[in-house]
């Protein structure tokens, strides 16, 4: 039994892994409509798998057949194994490089910094925390994200911004703000006059404390979509989470003060 359960997690495994649900999902029909007490040669015709995946699946017939197990009783081991293979990939920490500019090489690019941005800000359940230079919205495309943030206000999700010390990024982001203004929260960076740090440089996007966007891009259109920009997406990782304390540990030691 050990051994059928270790080929089974190692075969969907492979299969989630190298992006092949589709090929389990078949295996999973066809034992549907056929018993393992017929032997796998019935079934490999219809099911003509890769030869690697064809060996594993060979594997897990025998062992079945000497287990006496119903082709619903491996459905189920399958689909069990499917679904800690899915959390497993899901909770994993994940890193994906983020560009804006010329893309020669579209093998090395996951992802440009406005749509990762705007799926971020969409994927929101919770709080979005962004922290940036400068602000800039007097593009259509940069209204837009400015609508996906309202939209997660809407949601209940909280919105918290930490900007440099500039008037004009308060008076930017506010003129083009259409809700409440109680929904949004903004804070400068005040420092101390004992601080050796002039001025906050840093930009990111922290979601739900769970995935956060490094860029050296600022909020603006061309940060986003007209200069070079180099950054990175960091998912499940107790960095994101480190970061996000960090930025609350300034505002708890008043190093930050609430604009509106």
């Amino acid at each position: 039994m050990c051994r059928l359960q270790d080929n089974i997690v190692h075969f969907v495994s492979v299969c989630t892994n190298n992006y092949a649900d589709h090929l389990l999902g078949k295996l999973i029909e066809v034992l549907g409509c056929n018993e393992i007490k017929n032997g796998y040669g019935h079934l490999q015709s219809k099911l003509n798998f890769p030869f690697d995946l064809e060996y594993f699946i060979f594997e897990i017939f025998e062992e079945a057949y000497t287990c006496e197990f119903k082709s619903s009783d491996l459905i189920n081991a399958l689909q069990v194994a499917e679904k800690m293979a899915k959390y497993q990939i899901s909770s994993q920490p994940r890193i994906s490089f983020v560009w804006t500019g010329p893309n020669f090489e579209r093998n090395l690019v996951q992802y440009n910094t406005y749509d990762t941005v705007k799926q971020l800000i969409d994927s929101a359940n919770e709080e979005i925390f962004i922290v940036g230079y400068n602000f800039s919205f007097r593009d259509d495309a940069m209204r837009e994200l400015l609508r996906s943030i309202e939209n997660a206000a809407d949601r209940k999700c909280r919105i918290n911004l930490i900007v440099n010390t500039e008037e004009r990024n308060f008076n930017e982001i506010m003129n083009n703000w259409n809700k409440e203004p109680y929904l949004l929260n903004i804070y400068s960076w005040v420092g101390s006059s004992a601080s050796d740090y002039t001025s906050l440089h840093a930009k990111l996007i922290i979601i739900d404390q769970t995935k956060m966007l490094l860029t050296s891009a600022n909020f603006s259109f061309h940060g986003f979509m007209k200069n070079i920009e180099t950054g990175v997406v960091i998912e499940n990782h107790q960095v994101t989470r480190d970061i996000w304390k960090q930025y609350q540990s300034l505002l708890r030691n008043n190093q930050m003060k609430k604009i509106y």
